[in-house]
């Protein structure tokens, strides 16, 4: 039998973690657009109604022609009424035949919720009809119950294990910051309150207000354990919207059926959107929810910071670090034309980021990268150090450019200043983009095979001073921040030092000695130019084996680039390398950053 209470659905969503929706249909049209969207892709769906639609057709007569569209579909149906805060008319959707109810008793102390609400549960019990509660309150208009902003609370946990154990129902939606209808400030989740009622829940959990939230965002909860989603205001705008559109294209149509098909149609294609994305058909998973090594067009990266963040929240990431090469962060970004705050507009997205810079130390040894995190970057001792290496960077960049096309392999400064038609300052240039030119300009087959050139061709190899890898530490410590080394396994395994020869291992340990606080483990070896004979697994591995014990963060990421804007080959993605949330909420310093 297709129509069935919302037991077995939400508890196959809990268990495989996904999503179901459930939208909140309006009449005939909408019940039938919603149902087909659900069978063309195989996915189960609840048809929510409003106690507002439901009493506009009256219960009994809306079920004689809502209940069939169920009974009749390929997939599991579940009618489930939304919102209801009245007890008796509750009893007569029962009665009806809806096969789940909400009740709402979320504006009423708590042990007057309870008790309403477990009435519900036993009375519905007789008609196995399965029972959704609510706790809190969620801002907005949700049909007749209207929450001002302002009033909204947050369900607290003590509370929801008491409202849980007392009342036994099916799906539980607490209040976490989402809202009713479309949001008109900042929208603020309690992402880790939503974790802990999730964990201890012992049925589903349901996310209101999903209208306005982003993809990032909606992975994010999914992920967290929300196993039903309600989606009611984007269903009302297309509903609207189509019926709008259709009189306006076809001024002297006057043909009832056409116009419902139209309407149809669009709504329908809503609602299989996002049965498509709650089911995530197709989500891109990241290996890892915390990547501190990304870089952006502020050094050699292609994505502009915004873009680097929009895309992080769509992949459902936690955590990133932008760190770009010896290059100050972004405290503000461009959004429409009006510049923000950079981290706040992550918040927004539902992600954390983290401000940092990438440092390229020692002259003399190739890829030693510190990455420094959670600096006062204000402080003039890292604005000096910043000024410093731009007026290295610079000239040895510029004189890398000539020395090239002495060789016949001609590369302007403009060239290198305009790449990828984005105009960049003198400051500006990373060494990358002279690589990424010299493959384009088919001197090399690719990036990392100029690098190589130029590093162990002494008639290419010009060196630019570079701070020593203790200094950076130092600086970091001085400034309120944390250090981490980025891949030590691209340092040689033997070094030379001043006409000295040091082990990679016996350099690192002279690092740990100075204060390192961390080294990077799960790093995207395979896709640099890393030509030894050990797997990134292996590496990974080896790292934790080594270090654990000597330094207080085993970090990773994958040196995000957003290559595939230019090359299909050695395409790293934000999260590929990194670390679990887990790790990073459970790490002292990472948590205190």
């Amino acid at each position: 039998m297709s129509y069935v209470n919302m037991k077995s659905i939400l508890d196959d969503a809990r268990k495989k973690h996904y999503a179901v929706g459930a939208f909140n249909i309006v009449n005939y049209v909408t019940a039938k657009a919603a149902v087909e969207a659900a069978e063309e892709l195989g996915q189960s769906i609840i048809i929510q109604t409003s106690v507002k639609t439901v009493k506009a057709f009256g219960a009994v007569e809306m079920m004689s022609w809502l209940k069939p569209i169920a009974e009749n579909a390929k997939v599991k149906v579940a009618v489930h009424l939304d919102h209801s805060t009245d007890l008796e008319y509750t009893k007569t959707c029962i009665d009806a035949g809806w096969s789940s109810v909400m009740y709402d008793g979320s504006k009423l102390s708590l042990s007057q919720n309870i008790a309403n609400t477990k009435a519900i549960v036993e009375y519905a019990k007789a008609y196995k009809v399965t029972v959704e509660g609510e706790l809190g309150a969620i801002v907005g208009v949700e049909d007749d119950v209207y929450v001002k902003e302002g009033d909204g609370a947050h369900a607290r946990p003590e509370d929801c294990k008491v409202f849980l154990n007392e009342t036994g129902v099916d799906a539980f939606a607490p209040a976490i910051g989402t809202a009713h209808g479309v949001y008109k400030g900042e929208i603020n989740i309690d992402y880790d309150l939503f974790d802990t009622i999730n964990k201890f829940s012992p049925c589903p959990t349901v996310l209101h207000g999903g209208t306005g939230l982003t993809d990032g965002m909606f992975y994010r909860l999914i992920d967290l354990g929300a196993a039903k989603v309600n989606v009611s205001t984007a269903i009302k705008i297309a509903y609207c919207q189509s019926m709008k559109e259709f009189m306006e294209q076809n001024p002297k149509q006057n043909d009832p059926l056409k116009l419902d098909a139209y309407v149809k149609a669009q709504v329908k294609q809503v609602v299989y959107e996002y049965i498509r994305f709650f089911s995530l058909i197709d989500r891109k998973h990241p290996n890892y929810k915390v990547d501190l090594h990304c870089h952006t067009t502020r050094s050699d990266g292609n994505d502009t910071p915004k873009e680097l963040i929009d895309h992080a929240s769509s992949m459902g990431m936690c955590v990133i670090a932008i760190t770009d090469h010896d290059v100050l962060p972004p405290d503000k970004i461009e959004v429409n034309g009006i510049m923000v705050d950079t981290q706040a507009y992550a918040k927004a997205k539902g992600l954390k980021v983290l401000p940092g810079i990438e440092f390229s130390c020692e002259t003399q040894v190739e890829d030693v990268h510190l990455v420094v995190l959670g600096c006062n970057y204000n402080d003039e001792k890292i604005l000096a150090m910043n000024k410093k290496i731009i007026e290295s960077k610079i000239h040895s960049y510029r004189e890398l450019t000539e020395v090239l096309t002495e060789k016949g392999y001609p590369i302007s400064w403009e060239e290198v200043l305009n790449y990828g038609g984005i105009p960049r300052k003198p400051e500006d240039v990373q060494k990358k983009l002279i690589f990424n030119l010299m493959a384009e300009k088919g001197y090399v087959e690719n990036w990392s095979d100029g690098k190589l050139m130029c590093r162990n061709n002494p008639e290419y190899a010009v060196k630019r001073q570079k701070p020593k890898a203790v200094d950076i530490i130092k600086l970091a410590h001085d400034t309120g921040g944390i250090c981490i080394l980025a891949h030590p396994y691209l340092i040689d395994e033997i070094i030379n030092i001043n006409a000295h020869q040091l082990s990679r291992k016996k350099f690192i340990a002279s690092l740990v000695e100075a204060g390192l606080d961390g080294i990077e483990a799960c790093y995207t070896y395979d896709k640099t130019t890393y030509n030894g004979k050990m797997t990134k697994a292996e590496i990974c591995e080896q790292i934790k084996k080594d270090y654990t014990d000597k330094v207080k963060i085993i970090s990773g990421g994958s040196d995000y680039h957003a290559d595939y804007k230019k090359t299909s080959k050695k395409v790293r993605e934000i999260g590929e390398g990194g670390l679990t949330y887990t790790y990073f909420k459970s790490n002292e310093l990472l948590m205190g950053l």
